[in-house]
């Protein structure tokens, strides 16, 4: 009998089995994961995914009473070692295993996350430390059943969940790739932003719009229709994430390391202090220029997007990794405009 599914993100009994996992040395896992500062915990329904560049390394299901089942592909568990594999009559042996079959604390997981970078691609790769520079940062990887589909879909992940590889959605998928939280007035605002690399093709297009507009529009489609289920998921989620974090925060306290604070808007969403609304427009996110780029093919880009969309916030983020404002809020007197603020590049 399934006593502790949630409707909304995970149960208080699925986050007390963690909490007790985060201090119990004999199954180290999920003490490493709250140890390191290079991986995104997200909150599904029922589940949480851990994230490094894109990749969804652990996909960590409640059984149904409360307590949990990590899976990962096996992809990710190949031993980063230097070894020969002989190749003996059609099959490859070996003196030491190639993939890891039992976990190892801290070694594992290293092999794990070197694997996910080696796999991961130019984008994923790019949005990654944006994404973990943002306090307010609340999910990553987004998939919500497209305008017009009857039924409301909880985020799930896509191409890098194990589970779901090689099975098709039930019904066709947008997908977005961060949600963010910030000040509006006296709310505090869920938004999307779409982040793409500035070698993108659909950033261009010889004629009509670039695909990318086009993608934005039917995402605020999406967004609308599903707003009503996306407040009460996404309050789930801060509350899953305040658990998580004060996970993380005993467990480093306890060994005297620096403690990286939760978001104060997660904290305030989590506890029903805040007055809580949906950002309808999505955002445009574009990184990966050099200052010549920006200055040239970057500046071409921006003019046609903003003629085409002339509502659209636009960021421009050259340097992914020493950029600090890539989701900073649109300032106040500018909502409703496109803005482009003036980040690192």
């Amino acid at each position: 009998m399934i006593l502790t599914q949630a409707q909304h993100g995970v149960s208080d009994a699925f986050l007390d089995h963690l909490e007790h996992l985060a201090f119990d040395e004999t199954d180290p896992w999920w003490r490493d994961v709250l140890l390191r500062d290079d991986l995104f915990i997200a909150v599904r329904r029922n589940s949480l995914n851990v994230y490094h560049r894109g990749a969804s390394i652990f996909r960590i299901d409640d059984k149904g009473d409360g307590t949990v089942s990590p899976k990962t592909h096996v992809k990710y568990l190949v031993r980063q070692q230097q070894a020969l594999a002989e190749l003996v009559e059609g099959r490859f042996k070996s003196s030491k295993e190639i993939v890891w079959s039992r976990y190892d604390p801290r070694r594992t997981l290293a092999d794990m996350t070197r694997s996910a970078t080696d796999l991961a691609g130019v984008e994923k790769a790019g949005l990654h430390p944006l994404i973990l520079s943002n306090p307010h940062v609340i999910d990553v990887e987004v998939s919500l059943d497209r305008a017009g589909d009857e039924t409301a879909a909880e985020t799930i992940p896509q191409t890098h969940d194990p589970a779901r590889r090689g099975k098709p959605a039930l019904h066709p998928q947008d997908r977005l790739d961060v949600t963010t939280l910030e000040r509006q007035g006296d709310a505090v605002a869920i938004v999307f932003h779409e982040a793409k690399h500035f070698t993108n093709s659909a950033l261009r297009a010889k004629r009509g719009d670039p695909d990318v507009l086009n993608q934005l529009r039917r995402y605020r489609r999406t967004i609308a229709q599903h707003s009503a289920t996306l407040l009460d998921r996404y309050q789930a989620t801060c509350r899953a994430l305040v658990r998580v974090g004060a996970m993380r925060e005993r467990l480093r306290a306890d060994r005297g390391q620096v403690v990286r604070a939760i978001g104060s808007l997660i904290g305030d969403v989590s506890n029903g202090g805040a007055k809580l609304m949906i950002d309808p427009a999505p955002r445009l996110l574009i990184f990966g220029f050099d200052a010549d780029q920006k200055n040239g093919v970057l500046s071409t880009m921006l003019s046609g997007l903003r003629a085409a969309e002339p509502m659209l916030p636009i960021y421009a983020v050259g340097d992914p990794t020493t950029a600090t404002g890539a989701f900073r809020p649109v300032p106040q007197g500018a909502r409703g405009t496109n803005v482009t603020p003036d980040l690192s590049s």
